[in-house]
C-alpha cells in the first residue's frame, strides 16, 4: 500500500507565502519557468528554488517538467492552483475593504469617475442633494476623458462608482443603464426648418455641422446616421465639449447632434429647436457601474439610492431613461426594473 503524505496545517502556515502563490499561478499561466521569471523579474534559478520549496512543503510535485517544452500541472498542482486563485482573490478583496475603510475614516466618502456631460448635466443635480442629506461626507468626482479612463479608475481602486459609454465592460458590475437620446438641433431661425420634413435629409449637405471629436463614441453614432441617409457632413467644428457645440448651434452657424439632457433649457427658452428628420433621435447608453465582486461602502449605496430618487423625477421628453438592474441595485430600492 502506497502511503500518501499530506502536510499539516502548521506546515502550510509556516511554509507558504502569498508571494509563492502568485509565483506558482504565474508559472501555470505562462507554461514555463523561463517565462514566469521574465514576468516576475526574477532569475530562472530563483523561480526553480522557490517551486522546489513549495513542493517540499506540500510533500508532492505540482509541476511536471518537460525538457524544452515547459511545464504542466500535476493533479495535486491543479488542486493547489485552485487554492492560489481563491487566496489571491481574498487578498484583493481585503485590499478593497481596507481602501474603503481608509477613505471612510478620512471622511472622503465617495469617489466617482464620469464623462464631462454626465457630470455637468446629471451629476451636478444629484451632488447637492447628496451633500445636504449626508453633510459629514465628501464626494470626489473626476472627469474621465474616455470609457477606458473610467474603467481604469475602477480597476485601480481610484473610484467607487463609474459612468461610461456602453458597451458594458465585463470587469465591472453594471448597476444601471442610462438610455439617452441624441437630437439634431439648430438655432430657432435656421433655414433648414423651412425645408419640408421629407426633403431635409437631402438638404443637409448645404449646411455646416459642429460635432464630436474624431474617435469619440458619439461621433461614431452621428457618422453612422449620416451614412444611412447618404449624407456627407460638412464639419466646421469638432469638439469634446457639448457646451462648445451648443454655443455654435445657438449662434446659428451650424447644426449639432446633442443629448436631450443638455438642451432642455435652451429648447424651453426657444433658443434651440429640435429638428424633425429621418433617423432621429439617436439612442446612446451610459453604464453606471461598480467594481465586480467588491464590497460596496455605505457611501456608495446611499448615493445610488439617492440617484434612483433623482431619476424618478426626471420624466421630461428630453430626459434620459434610467433602467436599474436587479443584481447590482441597492437593496433598499425594491422596485428596480431589470436591465
Amino acid at each position: 500500500m502506497v502511503e500518501s503524505y499530506l502536510p499539516h496545517r502548521q506546515q502550510l502556515l509556516r511554509g507558504l507565502t502569498f508571494d509563492q502563490l502568485l509565483m506558482t499561478r504565474t508559472i501555470a499561466e505562462s507554461g514555463s519557468f523561463r517565462e514566469a521569471s521574465r514576468i516576475l523579474c526574477l532569475t530562472q534559478p530563483a523561480v526553480s528554488q522557490r517551486v522546489q520549496h513549495v513542493e517540499q512543503v506540500l510533500g508532492t510535485p505540482i509541476f511536471q517538467r518537460h525538457a524544452g517544452v515547459g511545464v504542466s500541472l500535476t493533479d495535486a498542482g491543479r488542486t493547489f492552483i485552485e487554492f492560489c486563485d481563491r487566496a489571491i482573490a481574498e487578498l484583493d478583496r481585503l485590499l478593497d475593504d481596507l481602501a474603503i475603510s481608509e477613505r471612510d475614516g478620512q471622511g472622503s466618502g465617495l469617489a466617482i469617475a464620469a464623462p464631462s456631460d454626465s457630470i455637468q448635466y446629471f451629476m451636478l443635480g444629484v451632488l447637492p442633494l447628496y451633500k445636504a442629506r449626508f453633510p459629514g461626507r465628501s464626494v470626489h468626482v473626476v472627469q474621465s476623458g474616455s470609457r477606458a479612463d473610467s474603467v481604469e479608475a475602477m480597476e485601480s481602486g481610484q473610484a467607487d462608482l463609474a459612468f461610461y459609454r456602453v458597451p458594458v465592460d465585463p470587469r465591472l458590475e453594471t448597476i444601471a443603464l442610462m438610455n439617452e437620446r441624441l437630437f439634431l438641433v439648430a438655432a430657432a431661425d435656421h433655414p433648414l426648418l423651412d425645408v419640408p420634413v421629407e426633403q431635409r435629409a437631402e438638404a443637409l449637405t448645404r449646411y455646416e455641422f459642429a460635432t464630436y471629436s474624431s474617435g469619440m463614441r458619439s461621433r461614431q453614432l452621428v457618422e453612422r446616421w449620416a451614412l444611412k441617409l447618404g449624407v456627407r457632413m460638412d464639419i466646421g467644428v469638432e469638439s469634446k465639449s457639448l457646451e462648445v457645440m451648443k454655443e455654435v448651434a445657438m449662434r446659428g452657424t451650424a447644426l449639432c447632434v446633442l443629448p436631450g439632457i443638455a438642451i432642455g433649457q435652451e429648447v424651453r427658452d426657444g433658443i434651440l429647436t429640435v429638428i424633425d428628420i429621418a433617423g432621429m433621435p439617436l439612442p446612446r447608453a451610459t453604464a453606471i457601474a461598480v467594481k465586480r465582486g467588491a464590497t460596496q461602502s455605505p457611501a456608495t449605496r446611499d448615493f445610488l439610492n439617492l440617484l434612483m430618487e433623482y431619476c424618478r423625477e426626471k420624466t421630461g421628453p428630453l430626459d434620459p431613461e434610467v433602467r436599474w438592474s436587479f443584481g447590482g441595485a441597492p437593496t433598499s430600492a425594491p422596485d428596480v426594473a431589470g436591465v
